[in-house]
């Protein structure tokens, strides 16, 4: 162990593997077991919550789930705790806000305000923290998109690689993961504006924001987001505006999922 030992807590009647997994995911992240560490066995897991091992086996494939453990066969085989994947987390997390989407809990302005606010201290920090690297993976999707003409979807593509590379380059991976989780929930805001979209524009401030971050200089990279930003609103406002839906929900959206 390095961290604090494993203390169970007793189970309610109901749902006894989500609450062991519920358990052992609130362990981990406190400590209890280190990422690479093997954590016990399913008859062990048993008998510590007196259940069955078929409910013990449950609980760790809720667990694996989440991405906090993977199993393995074999003499050494067993359930090892593992670091999630930054892209796999940040789906999980685009996945929950498509919920919301659909259920009315989130709204266009939500969205919008979300990135502006992550987006703006994003292009700050990779303006001073960006490396040569980080520079030619901007520069990467900013030069192919210079095709005006091709496929809708590998457009939008190279659209998220583009932002996903200056989220990369502030060297936060917490910013990273939320401005990756909103970029993968934008196809629901997107389908609503995206065919509408001067794809010459767009390209122009992303060049003119590429070129702030190169030059370090973070005031220029912020005022480049604010005129990219402010772009994309109002043509989301002009698509909208007949319809007054500025402020709905966005499961009352037309929404593709392949966008």
């Amino acid at each position: 162990m390095t961290g604090p030992e494993f203390e169970p807590v007793a189970l309610s009647r109901r749902d006894a593997s989500g609450q062991i997994a519920r358990q052992l995911r609130e362990a981990i992240s406190a400590g209890a077991w280190a990422p690479g560490e093997k954590l016990p066995t399913e008859q062990e897991f048993a008998d510590t919550f007196d259940v069955s091992r078929a409910t013990a086996r449950e609980a760790l494939k809720l667990l694996s789930a989440t991405g906090l453990v993977q199993s393995t066969r074999g003499g050494q085989g067993g359930t090892f705790v593992t670091v999630p994947d930054a892209e796999d987390v940040a789906t999980r997390l685009s996945e929950a806000i498509g919920l919301w989407y659909r259920v009315g809990n989130v709204t266009v302005h939500n969205v919008d305000e979300a990135r502006e606010v992550l987006e703006t201290i994003c292009v700050d920090l990779a303006a001073r923290r960006r490396t040569s690297e980080d520079i030619s993976s901007i520069r990467r999707a900013v030069d192919a998109a210079h095709d005006l003409e091709m496929d809708i979807d590998e457009w939008l593509d190279l659209d998220l690689a583009f932002h996903t590379a200056i989220s990369r380059a502030t060297k936060n991976p917490i910013l990273e993961l939320a401005m990756m989780s909103v970029h993968l929930s934008r196809p629901a805001t997107n389908t609503v504006f995206v065919n509408l979209l001067n794809r010459a524009q767009v390209l122009q401030q992303h060049m003119t924001l590429a070129d702030a971050i190169e030059n370090a200089d973070p005031d220029a990279a912020r005022d480049a987001l604010e005129e990219h930003v402010a772009y994309l609103d109002k043509v989301r406002q002009d698509a909208l505006s007949a319809l007054d839906l500025a402020d709905v929900a966005l499961s009352q959206l037309p929404f593709d999922p392949a966008r």
